[in-house]
């Protein structure tokens, strides 16, 4: 029943995050001239956004092949970027798990032991949320937002940045044992009460190396939204520094992975993204750019499956 409920007030956050950003997007463009998507500049920064985009999954499938290699597993990357490449796309179904259980199942035929695939899993999340945490947090700090930019807080920089960080760093080295804690919770929560986990703990050099690179993916698209953003205002006046738009991206992310029911974060990100970029930019410009942006990840997602089915069919796994 609880499951049941969460799945429904997720839902409702989503459409309600969803109406938010419809009703935003039509005040800021109505009886605007819409013509400046088709400009060549624009659909130039577009394009290098959504390579930006599919640029993820490689990295991401360096990052897991660590993971793997880390605990034991014959994973090699070229057998499991394909399989990251196809189950991607599951996470525009409800539920935002589909594509992880696609992933278990096609890296067991891949030869990966079922404990193993589900904590590399776990493990990715959560390197994944402090990542995305970290780089927010530093990014209120450093280049906040027009509505926070007023706070005392952003006066104790410095020392809160390093305070983060510490934080970060702990986090990171927490990260194994609570992945076995959560592994242990399903666990007994499934009626399984002698259930102990595969001792299957990361090094410290696989855990930072992983870290950067999750880092790094938000970088690039941090990069991508300040093309895009410099082509939508042509030279008018100068756009959110990459730090800003970084962190923009970073915060609307990771509120959009943590909202229950929401594919792909829909709404939850789109709405998110403009309330932060709504003093950066004309709201015009907002609107645009988010819709750039999700359109640049739809269509990263899409070639990304095609040529990872591909891929998958050469190299004869299970699809």
């Amino acid at each position: 029943m609880s499951k049941r409920l969460i799945r429904w007030l997720g839902g409702l956050l989503a459409l309600a995050a969803g109406i938010y950003f419809v009703r935003y997007a039509y005040l800021a463009l109505a009886s605007k001239d819409l013509s400046g998507l088709l400009d060549g500049g624009v659909i130039a920064a577009a394009t290098a956004l959504t390579v930006l985009y599919a640029l993820l999954i490689p990295t991401t499938g360096v990052a897991w092949t660590w993971l793997l290699r880390a605990m034991g597993q014959p994973a090699r990357y070229r057998r499991m970027l394909p399989i990251l490449a196809v189950t991607q796309f599951g996470k525009y179904l409800p539920g935002n798990v589909a594509q992880h259980i696609g992933r278990i199942a096609m890296a067991r035929g891949a030869g990966v032991q079922l404990p193993a695939a589900l904590f590399s899993i776990a493990y990715e999340m959560l390197l994944m949320l402090v990542a995305c945490a970290h780089i927010s947090a530093l990014t209120l700090l450093w280049d906040p937002p027009a509505a926070l930019s007023h706070w005392k807080i952003t006066e104790y920089r410095l020392p809160l940045l390093l305070i983060v960080t510490l934080g970060a760093f702990i986090a990171l080295l927490l990260a194994p044992r609570v992945a076995s804690r959560l592994a242990i919770y399903r666990a007994r929560h499934r009626g399984d009460q002698d259930y102990v986990p595969p001792r299957l703990h990361l090094n410290a050099a696989t855990v930072l190396a992983c870290y950067f690179t999750y880092a790094i993916n938000f970088c690039l698209i941090g990069i991508g939204l300040w093309l895009v953003s410099h082509a939508l205002l042509a030279g008018v006046t100068a756009p959110p520094s990459p730090i800003f738009l970084t962190g923009a991206f970073a915060s609307s992310w990771i509120l959009g992975f943590v909202a229950p029911g929401a594919p792909a974060g829909l709404g939850i990100r789109e709405a998110i993204l403009s309330a932060w970029l709504s003093g950066a930019l004309p709201a015009e410009q907002v609107v645009l750019l988010v819709v750039v942006l999700r359109i640049a990840t739809t269509l990263g997602d899409l070639f990304s499956l095609a040529w990872g089915s591909i891929a998958t069919g050469r190299n004869g796994l299970p699809t």
